[in-house]
Parts: structure tokens; sequence; C-alpha cells
């Protein structure tokens, strides 16, 4: 067998044909051409293009259609010792120059009628009849293991077309171990499928003779519907189609699939959607189904697999399995390191396969040195393809990065929304792209099916994915246009905006007011159409945006600020169009139902614990030297400085619970906070990162129940930062993250073990009794006054508080963090931008003006926060404490004023009704400011009626703390909380500045 491998595929061709010379090598419609003939033929040729001066490294271009004599002409070329070209009639003169260039081709084989076109061409351009009467032996030289085979030309991501040199002994080793694989033999039709100016067809043609059967060509491009016939006529029992057209094959063929001559399917050429592949072993049993993949760039082939029932993902795209003898494949993060079973990285193929490289570039990006051979010299291509491996060790490739797209700032791959949507029964072929509008990118699925609409896509794409990567046009065509390799051609895709010229358009708003609404709609979410029975937040809104419309409403419909947060509420209670503008209409008259819902909640029956706990559990967690730690809101601001803190400071492994749909999302996202905040340092220690996808807001936070309890048996502390949070909402919205996730917490906190819980909460929680007239609270005063509080975020925190002191009391080690302003690091500055502390600084600096009153700047910094809750977790068994994490030494908003008037900025006090009345201005007239989405706390009343809900955090109101637990918890341990002062605002100031959120004073 090795010496086999070694020998030259056109050598073993000729071999083939000594053994079998009257068998059928090639058929083209009516016309055939046995074993012995082909090979006299090709010899012929060969002789003659050796007479001409063609040898190593010559480069002849065969420029025909599938043929018999495409064939004749690629043995020919090889047998000479040259390089093969292939170039389809259909390529413009314009490109077929610049290979002509690129390669130094000097020798053209084309039909009779195509040898003008190469006249102006330093070229000599013949048929294959230049071989007649010309020897039939074969040429007596030898073709080393180095030579170039074939030159193809690939788009590749730029578009610019990229001449691939691939060498002999690649493709000897390609064609030697698939040959075996796909158990090709004489009694074997195949199907010869790609264009020839694809390299999939170099693999088709020379499996098939090196197996000595029939190759079978096409006499044109057969339809899908037409292929099943043509299988029968030609007998054809193997084939090698693209995903798309394979997909229309199947969808054309259903109940007559059983009876088909074909033994042996081998899909290719993009991802393979594992629905497809369940629909083809339903319809035809016995058909061995083969995934294959690899690039022109490591010969063609790199991994293939058998696709049963049992190794196909519930959906999604089919694995490719492992790769062939002799070749590599590494998934490496973006640090090159290689990435763990089910995380995403790009795939970078290495071995017997990988290519000589481009014919007019050194392509060193992609084709680097190979650093886990064990071969010096050995080289691997960056293939640019997304992938990961399963727990079995298959590969799945996932899409090209280059088809990455941001769409509200997250990534996205068009490939898995593709895969979901393909799992629709009534879905055919689906292409998913993004296009622009109104300057937003925006997602537009293309997609086959007459029996489905577009609604009922998004509510089935919207339950199995996040609602970033739900499209926001869905266009059905008769079908998708293909390229010639038989791809989907994303370019040549219409413009939904005018493919889906709706057919509701007759479902306008129905009068003039609803009209209005509709428009500032429009405007809010960019997008040119908006039906009554359209629903705000599927069309793309979010929290943001729905602060946007709020703004523009008031500005533009008369609405009364005190009417933006029952409107707001009613809105996630109910965001179609047509019920919205009925609310507007309520609230411009002042008739909008008022802001009851506090009266509504029960805060007694919500802090029922409901949770059972075991006091003296015999197995204890190592809470002071833990292995496992569970970490919530990790992707948040403290959560990623706490993440760092945890992996410094322990040898633990921090399993990071974090919202998203698999590993690789979640790692993708960790590492997205981490250089948003520039701690990307901390993924040093990645080997003690676990990514935990999951859902704060979701029965046992989002976890499969075999998860929730391996963590309830294993963790020693959890840290729970993570919740919701938003200024607006109402507690009924923050309820299932805030506090039924902190009840799921306890839950499995308690299980088995007794976990001691780390929770983070805030100083807002103590705000009633500022308005209860009570003036003094410690860290021990019991909660109350939850009554009071007026802000839907403080109240889920106040229960979710009473929650954990409740449990607590059960025998529960718990310990709660009060935080006043996490503010930024004591090194860069670094701020969470969403908060209303950045906010005012910008409203200030925008508008010149800041209030005379006692609102107070108790900031800690975010490293020294996180340092403290680590400190404390690794110190002390809680048991129910709770530390007011706050800053000794605050101030108040004058000390700011005079630092950014000594950085420059003009800024005039006024009162504070004046202020207020500027702010709510600057929201009508800038909706999209940062501090247009807080205007309301500013403006609101509180539950007593007595005063704003931002007069209740001022110094007069807000009632005087303690912080004696934190004293005595950090005494001796060297964290220290800096005081506010100028080098801390300087500090802010600069940051904020440099990031462009504040504007550089005049």
């Amino acid at each position: 067998m090795k010496n086999r491998r070694q020998q030259r595929v056109h050598e073993l061709i000729t071999a083939r044909a000594a053994a079998c010379p009257d068998g059928v090598a090639v058929v083209h419609g009516d016309a055939a051409i046995t074993y012995v003939e082909l090979e006299r033929r090709a010899n012929a040729l060969a002789n003659y293009l050796t007479g001409q001066g063609v040898g190593q490294d010559s480069v002849v271009m065969v420029h025909l259609e599938r043929s018999i004599d495409t064939i004749v002409g690629l043995l020919a070329i090889w047998k000479a010792g040259a390089v093969y070209l292939p170039v389809e009639p259909g390529v413009p003169d314009s490109r077929i120059a610049t290979f002509v260039k690129e390669t130094g081709c000097a020798t053209v084989i084309a039909h009779e009628r195509d040898l003008s076109r190469f006249a102006n061409l330093p070229v000599s351009a013949v048929t294959t009849a230049a071989g007649d009467g010309f020897p039939t032996t074969t040429p007596d030289l030898r073709v080393a293991d180095h030579d170039a085979a074939y030159v193809i030309y690939t788009s590749g991501s730029t578009g610019t077309p990229k001449g691939v040199v691939v060498e002999h002994h690649s493709l000897s080793y390609l064609t030697g171990e698939l040959a075996g694989r796909y158990g090709i033999t004489p009694a074997d039709n195949v199907l010869q499928f790609a264009s020839v100016s694809f390299d999939t067809s170099i693999e088709q043609i020379t499996v098939t003779l090196l197996g000595g059967a029939t190759l079978v060509l096409p006499d044109h491009s057969w339809a899908p519907s037409e292929l099943a016939d043509r299988l029968r006529a030609h007998g054809v029992t193997v084939m090698d189609l693209t995903p798309a057209y394979w997909r229309q094959f199947l969808s054309s063929v259903a109940a007559g699939a059983g009876e088909l001559p074909v033994r042996l399917v081998i899909v290719g050429g993009e991802a393979v959607n594992a629905a497809d592949c369940r629909t083809a072993l339903e319809l035809m049993p016995g058909v061995r189904l083969v995934n294959a993949y690899g690039l022109t760039e490591t010969t063609i082939t790199s991994c293939v697999t058998d696709l049963t029932v049992d190794v196909l993902p519930a959906r999604g795209a089919a694995p490719v399995g492992r790769p062939l003898p002799g070749t590599t494949v590494h998934v490496l993060d973006e640090y090159g390191v290689p990435v763990g079973p089910g995380e995403r990285g790009e795939i970078y193929v290495g071995g017997r396969g990988v290519a000589r490289g481009y014919v007019s570039e050194d392509g060193r990006g992609r084709f680097q040195l190979d650093p886990y051979s064990c071969d010096p010299g050995a080289r691997r291509y960056r293939t640019g393809d997304l992938g990961t491996w399963t727990a079995e060790g298959n590969l799945e490739v996932l899409g090209r990065i280059d088809r990455q797209l941001k769409i509200r700032g997250f990534r996205v791959e068009p490939g898995e929304i593709e895969a979901t949507l393909a799992a629709h029964p009534g879905v055919g072929n689906v292409a998913v792209t993004a296009f622009e509008q109104h300057g937003q990118r925006r997602l537009a699925a293309y997609y086959t099916g007459t029996e489905v609409d577009a609604r009922e896509l998004r509510e089935f794409v919207g339950r199995h994915l996040p609602d970033y990567m739900v499209p926001s046009s869905f266009v059905a065509l008769p079908e998708l246009p293909l390229k010639t390799n038989g791809k989907v051609d994303l370019v040549a895709l219409p413009e939904p905006t005018a493919a889906a010229a709706r057919a509701e358009a007759d479902t306008q708003p129905i009068d003039l007011f609803e009209r209005a609404v509709a428009r500032i709609w429009r405007q809010v979410l960019k997008v040119d159409q908006i039906h009554p029975d359209d629903n705000f937040f599927d069309k793309g809104g979010n929290s943001i945006l729905a602060a946007e419309l709020m703004a523009k409403v008031r500005g533009s419909l008369g609405v009364m600020i005190t009417q933006v947060r029952p409107l707001i509420r009613l809105l996630l209670q109910d965001a179609s169009l047509a019920s919205f503008a009925q609310a507007v209409r309520e609230a411009r008259a002042g008739t909008l139902a008022g802001d009851d819902t506090r009266a509504r909640v029960d805060f007694a029956a919500e802090s029922e614990l409901g949770v059972e706990i075991t006091r003296d559990r015999e197995d204890r967690p190592a809470w002071s030297n833990p292995r496992h730690v569970l970490l919530t809101g990790a992707t948040g601001f403290l959560g990623i400085y706490l993440l760092k803190e945890l992996l410094s400071t322990t040898d633990a492994a921090v399993h990071c619970l974090v919202r998203g749909k698999d590993v690789t999302d979640v790692l993708s996202r960790l590492r997205d906070a981490a250089a948003r905040y520039g701690q990307e340092d901390l993924f040093a220690h990645a080997d003690r990162i676990v990514p935990l996808p999951g859902d704060l807001a979701k029965p046992g936070l989002g976890l499969s129940e075999e998860d929730f309890d391996r963590l309830a048996r294993t963790v020693d502390v959890i840290h729970h930062p993570g919740g919701l949070v938003n200024f607006i909402y109402p507690y009924s919205h923050m309820r299932d993250a805030n506090v039924e996730g902190t009840r799921e917490i306890i839950r499995l906190a308690a299980r088995h073990r007794n976990i001691p819980v780390h929770y983070t909460s805030t100083m807002a929680v103590l705000a009633g009794f500022g308005t209860a007239g009570v003036r003094h609270v410690d860290e021990d005063t019991p909660l109350a006054h939850a009554d009071h509080l007026s802000v839907g975020y403080v109240e889920s925190k106040w229960v979710a508080e009473a929650l954990l002191l409740r449990a607590a009391a059960e025998g529960l080690p718990v310990a709660i963090y009060r935080a006043a302003d996490i503010s930024g690091d004591r090194v860069r500055g670094a701020w969470n931008l969403s908060t209303e502390m950045c906010a005012m600084k910008k409203f200030v600096v925008d508008t010149g003006l800041a209030p005379v009153a006692e609102l107070p700047l108790d900031y800690t910094p975010v490293d020294v926060f996180a340092a403290a809750v680590a400190h404390i977790a690794a110190t002390s068994l809680p048991g129910g404490d709770v530390y007011h994490l706050t800053n000794p030494g605050k101030v108040n908003i004058a000390a700011l004023v005079d630092r950014l008037r000594a950085h420059g900025h003009d800024i005039r006090e006024v009162s504070w009704a004046d202020w207020i009345d500027e702010m709510v201005r600057i929201a009508v007239e800038q909706p999209e400011h940062p501090m247009t989405p807080f205007a309301p706390l500013f403006i609101d009343r509180c539950a007593t009626g007595a005063m704003s809900v931002a007069e209740m955090y001022l110094e007069d109101t807000f009632p005087v703390f303690s912080r004696t637990n934190v004293d005595d918890a950090l005494r001796g341990s060297g964290i220290e909380i800096p005081p506010v002062d100028a080098e801390m605002l300087d500090r802010y100031i600069g940051y904020l500045t440099g990031i462009d959120f504040l504007r550089t004073a005049a």
C-alpha cells in the first residue's frame, strides 16, 4: 500500500487501464470511452504536448466544460509532467488574461469554436485532436512528489480570484485515502457533478478512475427535480453534491427515493444541515451518507464521516468527523490556543494535503509553519472557518469567520440561523445575510416553501435563538440563486425591502393617530413598515430603544413625563402597535392608569423562602480554599473584575453562569467583557474559567437537572452579583431574574452542602427608611419599608435580600454586600457607561449645568470592591452578615464640578428645579442622550408622593448608615477604599474624555 501511494495518480490510472482495458471509463450523454481508449488518447495528446516543449511546471489551461475531452486533457497534461489549469468557457476574457499572466500559461486546450478567444494572448491554443497521429505509448518521464499537479482559482473572501497550487504528492495521498474509504469498484457509476473549475471535480474524476468505476458526466446542468430520473437512467451508485443542491433534490424526490440505485451520497462544500440528513436517511434507507470537509488549499478533502442517526445533533450542522490519516486539524482561539470541546475557534489544517501556496502571493498569512507538528518545516493552513469539537471528538464546522456579523453588538453566525430555519418542516432551502437599512445592520432570511409565513418563522426562530438572531425580514422565493459550484449565491439575493413588498399591505394603521405613533416606531426601529399587530420587541426593540420611543412620544405627541413609567409598563405587557397607540391616547389625556403596581406587590409573600434548608450538613464546602466557585453576572462590570480577582487569589475553577446559547457563546461574551474594560490578562487563567450557559430568569438557572445537581455537589462558594438592571421597568419585569434567580441560587446552595452565598446588593434598598423618617441605619438593621422604594429594580433587590436573610436564619451561610456607586477601576478609570452616574456626568458637561444639591458621589472603585468581596469570602464563614461596602471619603457633586472646571469645562450651578427642567428639555429634544432613560426618576413622585424618586437619594433624605462590619472585615488586609478626591475624579474624567464619552473642553 505504501508503494502504491507513492505513485502519481495518472500512473495508477494507467495501471487500472491495463487491468480492465474494456471497462467503461467515462459516459457523457450518448458517448462513452473505455479505459484503454482513454489511455491511448491521453498518451497521444501528452506526446504532442511534450513535443511542443510542455513539461515540468508548464501550466496548461483546459478551456472546456464537462466532457470526455476534459478528462483526456487532464490526464495528458499530467502524463506530460505539466500543470492542469481548468477554466470553463463562461469565464470572461479579462479573467482569462489574468490567469495566463499570473501562471505563465503558454498552452490552452479548447474547442475549435473557442480558439479565436486566445488570438491576442501569448499562448498556443489547440484542441484535443492535436494528439491525433502521435504515439499512444506513455511518455517516458517521471513526475516528482513536489511537482505541481494543478492550479485552481478560488474567489476567496475578498472576491479576487487566487490561484492555489497543489502538488502531486498531496493529490496522490488524498485519492489513495478516499478510494479506499468510499470503496469505489468497477461496479460503480459515479456522478461527476461539480463544475470542472472547482477542485471537487478533480476528486470526483480521479477517485472514480482509480477504482475502475464509470464516471458519469451530465450532458447539461441537471435540475434537482430531474436528478432522480437521471440517476435511474445511468444507474448512478455514487454521487457527491453540495448541500444546497442536495436539499432541493430531497424536497423533489420524496417517495421514490428508496428505489434509486444510489449506494453512497457524499455531501460537502459548505455546512450540512442535520435535519436534511435525517430526511435523507428516512427517504433512502440503506444508503450510506458521508459528510466531507476540506478546502482547495488543503487538497479538497480533509475530514470525512459517515452520518447516521446516532451521530446527528438534534438541530444545526452535521459533524464532519475526524481528519484523514496524515491530516491534522486544530481548532484555536484568537490567541492560537487550542479550545476545548464545545468551544468555538478557527480551524487550522495541517499534514500531507496542505497546498504549495498561491500563484501570485506568498500566502504567509494563511500558510504557516505548524508548531504542533514534529516534522521540521511542516506547514498548516489557516482556513478562516469557524469550528468546534464535540465531546465525541468530531469536528463541527459552523461557518465562515468572514460571514460573522455584528448585530446590535452581538456576534452572529448566519449559518446557525440557517440551520435553525432549515429544521422547520415548511422550509426548503434557506440563506441568511445582512443588509443595511437606515444606517443599521439587520438580518434577512430568504427561504423556499409556500406553506409557511414570516410570522410563523419569526416565532419559530425566536423559540430556539436569542432575539438578536431573529431576522428582521423573511423573504419567500420560488428558489434560491445558486452559483455554478452549487452553493447559494448570496450576492444574487434581492434586497429584502424590494422582495418583501408585504402581502399584508392592506393592514395599515387604521387612523391618523395610530399612523403618527407608527411613524415614531419606524423612526426608532429604523424600519420601513409597521403594522397594527407588529410587536415592538419582535421588530428589533430593546430597553434602550424603548427609552428613545418614550422620549419621542413625549416630544411629538405631548405626553406628560409623569406618564412615562405607566406607559412603558403597558408596552412590556402588550407591545403591539395598536395597544401602544391606545395607551398613548390615554397618556396624552393624563388618564393612563397610574403607578399602582407597588400596591399590588405583597412583599411579605414575595419574601417567603420556599426552600427547605438543613442545618449542620456533614459534607461541608471548602469555602476558605475553594476548588470550585460559581459566579453569576460574570460579563457585567463588577462580574468581570470579580472573576479576575477570584482567578488571582484562589486556585479554584470558576464556573461562570452567563446567558448564552452554548459554551462558545458564553466564552465569547466573557472575552468581550474583559476586552471592554481592559482586563484581557485574566485569560492567562483560561484553563480555570468554566463557561456555563444558563439564565437566572429560568427555573433551575436554565441548567439541566444533571448540571444543577452537579454544581450543588461540587461548588464550594457562590458569588452572586448577577441580575437584571433597569430603573424604569416595574417589579413584575425584574422578578424572574432578580428574585426567582436568587431563590434558585439558594436552592442550589442548600441542596446538599449548604454552600456559602455572597450576594451583591445595593444601598438603595435603604431608601425607604429615609422617606419613612428613619435617619440612622446600621448593617444589622432589619430590612423594612419596601413599600416606600418606588423603583422596580430596587424592590427586586430588597426581596432578594429578604430571601437570603431568611435562608441565613435557617442555617445557610450568607453574606450581603451593599454597594452605592461601583465606579471605574484604579488603573485606567474604566467605567460601566450605562450607569446613571456616567449619564449624569455627560449631562452636566453637555449642558454646562450642575445642581446646587447634596447629591452624593459615593464611589468605590470596581477593582477594590471585587478585592474586598473576595477577601471577606475567603476569611470568614458568613452568618447572614451585611456589609455596607461604600466609601467613607465620599463627596457631593460640587467636587465633580470643581474638577470639570479644572479640565476646562464651563459649568454653571443652578437650582435643582432648573436643572430638572433642563433634563426634561434634553430628554425631549435628544432622546438618544444617555440621561434620557433616567429622566423619569427625577420627575416621577415616589410612593409617598412627598418628593421625586431621585430626591430620595439626596443627603438630607437618605438615611445615615454605618459601615462597621466592612471596617472590621478589611482591617489588616491591605485593602483600602481610596477617597473620592481630585486624583480619582481626574482619572475618571480623563478616561471618559479619552473614549469620547465626554466631549473635550473648548
